[in-house]
């Protein structure tokens, strides 16, 4: 037969148990939570700052395009034509290109 010591250790035991498993599982469900709502105030925010960016950023290429489809020789000229060189240099400078350039139609 158990002893009362033995009893009482199992039944202190499953308690406890019980008791960590089922704090575990709330903090997990907490935290689970907790995450979500930070994540949904913080990377609201932050995507909608980056799209603006890029928007911004696109923008300032769409405006170059304009520029070079506005010019004249852009539109009549070859894209290889030496007269088309400098005007090229010179969009690609102000607005911060590396290499502006015109494909063949």
């Amino acid at each position: 037969m158990k002893s009362i010591k033995s009893k009482i250790q199992i039944s202190m035991l499953s308690v406890v148990l019980i008791s960590a498993v089922l704090i575990g599982v709330i903090t997990a469900l907490l935290n689970a939570s907790g995450i979500d709502d930070v994540m949904t105030k913080t990377l609201g925010p932050a995507t909608q700052m980056a799209a603006d960016a890029v928007e911004w950023k696109m923008g300032n290429y769409w405006t170059a395009l304009q520029e070079a489809a506005a010019s004249d020789i852009f539109k009549e000229s070859d894209p290889t034509a030496p007269e088309l060189i400098p005007i090229r240099e010179e969009i690609a400078q102000r607005n911060g290109f590396l290499y502006t350039g015109k494909c063949n139609d």
